[in-house]
Order: structure tokens, then sequence, then C-alpha cells
């Protein structure tokens, strides 16, 4: 007889853990509203770009070179939060410090280095007059973030 009496309290209870859990799967990191999303858009050609709609002034303009679209080093490095960029014209060697990672770029070469192992992007970085221009799509891959390219507007964005 005794036993009885948990059954309906055990069953009660045994109902509420799923809706506990499914409580616990809305709230997710895509709902929650500390996360900041950061747009970055650069127009070919322009000497003004983008950062979550307010404009800035471009070191150098962005480009086109052999079908690929290029962004200022610099100009990016600035708008990505706690990103450094240095460059010794001496070597033609730049460096970009995400505070994750450190690369290490030379002028015209498609070889950079990552924490001192080398790798090799799809295209060349290019320098112009001591700017460093990048491939807008090495950013999208390699520093994970999402472009979009469209009628000479690179658009970067990433959630974090």
């Amino acid at each position: 007889m005794k036993s009885r009496k948990w059954i309906v309290p055990a069953l009660s209870l045994s109902l509420l853990f799923p809706a506990a859990s499914g409580f616990a799967a809305e709230t997710t990191a895509d709902q929650n509203p500390e996360l900041e999303t950061k747009v970055i858009q650069f127009t070919i050609g322009s000497d003004r770009y983008m950062v979550n709609g307010l404009s800035e002034t471009v070191d150098t303009e962005a480009t086109v070179y052999n079908n690929v679209a290029y962004i200022p080093l610099r100009d990016l490095a600035d708008s990505m939060d706690g990103a450094t960029v240095s460059y010794d014209a001496a070597t033609g060697t730049t460096w970009l410090d995400t505070g994750l990672a450190r690369y290490e770029f030379w002028d015209n070469s498609s070889r950079y280095r990552v924490d001192n192992m080398e790798m090799r992007a799809d295209a060349p970085i290019l320098s112009r007059d001591g700017h460093v221009l990048i491939p807008a799509s090495w950013v999208a891959d390699t520093l994970d973030w999402t472009l979009v390219y469209e009628n000479g507007l690179v658009t970067l964005y990433k959630r974090y």
C-alpha cells in the first residue's frame, strides 16, 4: 500500500522532465541577446567602408585583381575587436594578430604563416605603397566570417 503513495508523485515528476529539457533547448546561443553581429562592407573602388552601418574612411580602396575581391587588411583589423596589424617595409612582412592567432604575410605571395605553421592562400596578398590588401575569401575561409560578394559590394559578417 505504501508503494502506491509514491506512484502518482513519481509519474508527475517524470512528466516534468521533458518539459524542462525542452525549455533548456529554447535558450540556445542563437537566441542569446548578448550575441553581437558585426557587419563590415567594402565597395570596390570606394574610399569609404561601413562597419555596422557607420561609415569609415579606408586607407586604400578595395579592388578586384585576377577576378579576386581584395580588401584593405588594416581597415579590416580596425573593424575587428582587438585585432592589430603591423608592417615591416624593409622585409615586406605584415603581421595580423587577432588575439586568437598571429598571421604573417609576405608582399605579393600566397604563402603565409599562422602561429609558425606555413600555409598557402588561394590568391596572393597584395601590397600597394605599404598598404596590404587581402583576399576577402581568405577572411571568410580562415577567420570564419560569412562572405557575400555582389555587384562590387563585399560584405563580411560574423555573429559572436
